[in-house]
């Protein structure tokens, strides 16, 4: 072939590459490369085409050839950028535009590709200057728009990013990339129905957008939504598989929903593959190793992680709970406090210190603690305790209730009613009945057996202080282990039961102090200070009865069913304190 006709059949290339007549464009290209192989423009032309149909390392070569005849071609370094950029290769792209921009300082993509290298390297101001200079040359350009609102997002000015994807999507409106990052920045702000309409239309636009159903899948795990959630994490990662965010919300969504831990765990466990050293996800997956009891494999990602992460106080606190399952509560109590010296919660460290015998002895249990560690379990609660840890004990004293009073009509309060396990027991006997708890899904479990006239969710001691009753039976099971010093609960509870009032509760035993807090973090009380205390309060003890409450790692933990008559005598003895 002569130059003459390569010329011709190149000049019909071009004419075919500007038509989108790629596949022809690129056959003459290649033949006129066939005799002519120093020909830069069609080395050049022929890379971008390589580029659009997705080989991206043919591409580059082809332009880094055409290059090395002429290197002064301003268009070949602003495409041999474009080429770097989508190969993930930032730093060369920024620097093949910073070569066509000294060459040619008139090219608004060639600055629009520098401000996404410049982007994607986190250098979000530099990447604004780009992006600017970009616009000045061309006002609708509508990539360097969504560019720069990225850009704005990034720098947290959610605001301005909001304005410019706006004026992206006039020029363009259907741009998924756009309605995805304009989703987000209106949910940071706290307008979740605009961002799902934006999340719902990018999937209109674009079925297989991963991160669209990423984001969604954000949206719904924020509004408590997790089945839906799911579904938008899975359809991610099959879209996505090295998606790493998406596998840790995976996993989380699934241990949410009491799923399988096992595939919670192999979702982390991918995760790893593709950030190895990402801190979040090697303590989630610590945690359900934890569940697992694999305490050696969950001792080993805690300590990576806090390789990684030395001042989270959240992974110190999780990694003493790991040891104190490997029964090492020496070098629990040594992670627990570093977590308190790092900022983490003192009332709750504090509480679980004093468990390990360190610090002062709290009179109750952390409000929060008690409620996040029912609502978790509210759903499971009854199955656990009565399947798996032998729990008879609403059945044990209301059948010592029933002894003392075997007809009814009565105005009855469950306090710390929980799931309401005593409210069909208690049913028979009563007139009315009352149940309070301080967990929101505990008394959603309890409304469902229908038994209850009323339900309060409210902190006992605060219930009973107010005023409430009077009432024929108060009954409190399996509660005071959380309650801790109950001086104030029995004041509370004479005076709200009429005479001859019933007030029934079970404890676990201590044989070593009138108040203990346990490692398990439950209290136990001696028979003598419930006794000081009924005799301080009006009480007369119509029964006490030995009883295992529950089983705890296979073993009985012993415990005593405790029924006391609240007395006529109108002159009631001074209250009782607990002896330091």
């Amino acid at each position: 072939m002569d130059s003459t006709h390569a010329e011709a059949l190149f000049k019909e290339a071009v004419e075919l590459q500007q038509s989108g007549n790629l596949p022809r464009a690129r056959a003459l290209y290649e033949q006129i490369l066939a005799t002519h192989r120093q020909h830069y423009h069609a080395l050049h032309l022929l890379g971008v085409i390589v580029s659009v149909q997705g080989d991206q390392f043919l591409a580059r070569r082809l332009i880094e050839s055409s290059l090395a005849i002429a290197p002064d071609d301003a268009d070949a370094w602003a495409n041999l950028g474009q080429v770097l950029f989508h190969m993930n290769r930032f730093a060369g792209a920024l620097d093949a535009c910073d070569r066509s921009v000294a060459l040619q300082a008139g090219n608004p993509r060639t600055h629009l590709t520098r401000g996404k290298a410049l982007r994607a390297l986190e250098r979000f101001e530099d990447a604004m200057e780009s992006l600017d200079t970009a616009l000045r040359l061309q006002p609708d350009l509508a990539e360097a728009h969504g560019q720069r609102g990225f850009c704005l997002h990034s720098l947290g000015r959610h605001d301005e990013a909001i304005r410019a994807y706006d004026r992206a999507l006039q020029l363009r409106p259907d741009t998924p990339e756009v309605l995805n990052h304009r989703a987000h920045a209106l949910f940071t702000l706290g307008r979740p129905q605009e961002a799902v309409h934006d999340i719902e239309r990018a999937l209109q636009l674009a079925p297989n957008f991963a991160e669209a159903h990423f984001q969604f899948g954000l949206l719904l795990q924020h509004e408590k939504r997790y089945a839906d959630a799911l579904q938008c994490y899975r359809r991610t990662v099959q879209l996505k598989p090295d998606h790493a965010q998406a596998l840790i919300r995976l996993a989380f969504v699934v241990s949410r929903l009491k799923g399988s831990t096992q595939e919670s765990v192999a979702a982390l466990d991918r995760a790893l593959t593709v950030t190895p050293d990402d801190a979040e996800a090697l303590s989630a997956r610590g945690g359900l190793l934890t569940t697992l009891r694999l305490l050696n494999e969950a001792l080993a990602d805690y300590d990576r992680a806090l390789e990684l992460a030395p001042g989270n106080a959240k992974i110190h606190s999780d990694r003493g709970e790991c040891l104190l399952l490997k029964k090492e509560p020496k070098e629990a109590a040594l992670s627990f406090r570093k977590a308190l010296e790092l900022g983490g919660d003192k009332v709750a460290l504090g509480y679980v210190l004093a468990s390990l015998g360190e610090g002062d002895l709290p009179t109750t249990a952390p409000r929060d603690y008690v409620v996040t560690l029912f609502d978790w379990y509210a759903e499971s609660f009854d199955n656990h305790l009565q399947g798996r840890l032998n729990y008879r004990t609403p059945e044990l004293i209301c059948e010592q209730i029933g002894r003392l009073r075997p007809g009814g009509s009565l105005d009855i309060l469950d306090l710390g009613c929980g799931t309401g396990l005593c409210g069909p027991l208690l049913k028979p006997l009563a007139k009315r009945m009352v149940g309070v708890d301080l967990s929101p899904k505990m008394l959603d479990e309890a409304r469902k057996r229908g038994v209850y006239d009323e339900l309060a969710c409210s902190d006992l001691a605060q219930y009973v202080a107010g005023e409430v009753g009077p009432y024929d039976l108060v009954v409190c099971t399996d509660v005071f282990i959380y309650v801790g010093a109950l001086d104030e609960v029995f004041e509370s509870v004479s005076r709200i039961l009429r005479p001859e009032g019933l007030f029934a509760f079970s404890l676990e035993a201590s044989q070593e102090a009138d108040l203990v807090l346990r490692p398990s973090r439950r209290y136990a009380h001696s028979l003598a200070y419930i006794r000081r205390l009924a005799a301080g309060n009006r009480f007369e003890v119509s029964s006490i009865d030995k009883s295992v409450i529950r089983q705890e790692g296979g073993l009985d933990v012993d415990g005593f069913l405790v029924l006391l008559t609240r007395q006529q005598d109108s002159k009631p003895k001074g209250l009782v304190r607990l002896n330091n």
